[in-house]
């Protein structure tokens, strides 16, 4: 199983943009999980979510998204 929390802060938007982009940060990592390899499943992540993925394209999300993910897993292979 994969886990990842998404936390954010109350001071972003009201409850309705917290959650709006909570769902696009989701959808970024079930598309990056089904593309590549780049999540490993041995560990729990913690994603923060930040007021300007409400405001960017959801192209400009997910490539950051899965720019993290590469950090994370050369971080590891370096273990």
């Amino acid at each position: 199983y994969l886990h990842i929390s998404f936390v954010m802060k109350k001071d972003v938007g009201n409850a309705v943009i917290r959650n709006k982009i909570k769902r696009r940060l989701k959808y970024a990592v079930q598309k990056i999980s089904k593309e590549n390899e780049l999540i490993d499943l041995n560990y729990t992540y913690v994603i923060f979510g930040k007021n300007n993925v409400y405001k960017d394209k959801f192209a400009l999300v997910l490539n950051e998204v899965n720019e993290t993910f590469k950090k994370i897993k050369q971080m590891d292979s370096k273990l």
